[in-house]
């Protein structure tokens, strides 16, 4: 097809102007980016705290440092790079032609040879490098909702951490109590062995009992140092050098209300992702209907015949002709994956509606358990051990009584301390869950 050759001449330069201004802008962008990142890098140094760490700097540190939150971050850089790209206008094409030369007679050597010089720009009809563009958007926010998702992961694991090495703590205080009081108990037994007034059999349990207190102590050093570790990694570091986690196991804060709970649904990430992938589909769907349309290639160009010293432009534009690939099978998967993403969300939203409905369950029996243990067990339990301990001292009750009203006491106590951890493990998850962060941190 041949037309005008000062109509195709302005269009092609009115294009090729227009990529190159878009290429000169993006350049510029990636330009800064790059300084910025180089930047970013000289002064990326991991910080490993020394000293007290409370939940606020363990969690800023973790958004701050921890390698597959910040994995999840670049992949999101990289889909905006990508988004760049599909905005980006075809390369024009130049080409070299040399026609009727080397032959015989009078087409010997160059006499009666035809160059020509032609310059080609890809013309892309329907609308596709605007989808293509809207496409990679939307794959640069899905990357961005899964950049969300990792996000509250890391916070939740954060949070979890801490209160393990919180009740690591606790414990570790509780430990050296019982053992302090089986030494000082066993102190007593040992006077009262000396004067004759009790049987060596006595200091032997008491003993026992020492010795039973001071491996609950060393046991529960390396679960200290395990729950160290494991929340220090959690901002990318591999040993712990914080000396201790400042934070507050109890008070617990009343339930949330289960209808509030399940109005919150609809913020977590991963369900709002599959709205996006949803419009993602749409338009992968529309892009491949675009695809039906076949896009032109515009040539212009200036040719020279060298017999007679003429010269001329020439103009052409070519089309395929869209007879057996008309994107029927793109189209169809389009349409499949739109089917198949409603289905995948129907059956997340109900594991999500489970999951929930599980950890409040959980939750409503730790805070019970926990309410009775604070206002009726614990109370009670400390009130036999003193009157059966200072029993003992005036010989109403024996040994044995002792020691079941000590471990009844600190048993519960333990149980207290373990049942707050499950409180605020679950509290957490729930808030994963929803899609929400606590406002109280301490």
């Amino acid at each position: 097809m041949i037309f005008s050759s000062k109509k195709a001449v302005s269009l092609l330069l009115i294009f090729s102007l227009h990529a190159s201004v878009v290429y000169a802008q993006n350049a510029q962008t990636i330009r800064l980016s790059n300084r910025t990142e180089a930047s970013q890098s000289k002064n990326d140094v991991t910080e490993n705290p020394k000293g007290k760490v409370t939940l606020t700097k363990a969690l800023h540190l973790a958004l701050k440092q921890n390698p597959q939150l910040n994995a999840f971050s670049l992949e999101v850089r990289a889909r905006e790079a990508a988004t760049l790209q599909a905005s980006l206008w075809p390369n024009p094409e130049f080409e070299f032609e040399a026609e009727n030369f080397a032959g015989s007679g009078a087409l010997r050597a160059f006499k009666a040879s035809e160059t020509t010089l032609l310059l080609g720009q890809l013309i892309e009809l329907g609308g596709k490098r605007t989808k293509r563009t809207q496409l990679a958007k939307l794959n640069a926010k899905l990357a961005f909702r899964d950049f969300e998702w990792q996000k509250l992961q890391i916070f939740a694991n954060v949070v979890t951490a801490f209160y393990e090495v919180l009740t690591a703590q606790k414990k570790m205080a509780l430990y050296n109590e019982i053992l302090n009081l089986a030494q000082s108990f066993k102190q007593h037994i040992s006077k009262r062995v000396q004067a004759g007034r009790l049987s060596p059999a006595e200091l032997s349990r008491a003993t026992v009992e020492v010795a039973q207190a001071k491996m609950n102590v060393l046991q529960n050093e390396k679960f200290l140092q395990i729950a160290k570790q494991k929340l220090a990694s959690l901002w990318g570091v591999e040993t712990a050098l914080f000396s201790q986690a400042i934070g507050k196991l109890d008070p617990v804060a009343p339930l949330p209300e289960w209808e509030v709970l399940q109005k919150s649904l609809h913020k977590n990430p991963r369900l709002l992702r599959f709205e996006t992938a949803r419009k993602k589909q749409e338009v992968a769907r529309t892009l491949a209907q675009a695809g039906r349309i076949p896009d032109a290639i515009i040539r212009v160009g200036w040719r020279r015949f060298n017999d007679s010293g003429d010269r001329a432009f020439v103009a052409g534009i070519s089309l395929p002709l869209p007879v057996f690939n008309r994107n029927q099978g793109v189209e169809k998967e389009a349409q499949i994956r739109s089917v198949q993403i409603q289905l995948q969300k129907k059956a997340y939203r109900v594991a999500l509606q489970n999951a929930l409905f599980s950890d409040y369950r959980q939750l409503q029996s730790v805070f019970a358990l926990l309410q009775a243990l604070k206002y009726e067990i614990i109370p009670q339990a400390k009130r036999a051990f003193e009157i059966i301990n200072a029993g003992y001292r005036q010989g109403k009750f024996g040994f044995l009584d002792v020691l079941q009203a000590r471990k009844t006491l600190f048993s519960s106590r333990e149980a207290y301390l373990q049942n707050l951890l499950e409180y605020h493990r679950l509290r957490t998850q729930i808030e994963l869950l929803t899609g929400r962060i606590p406002e109280n941190l301490e």
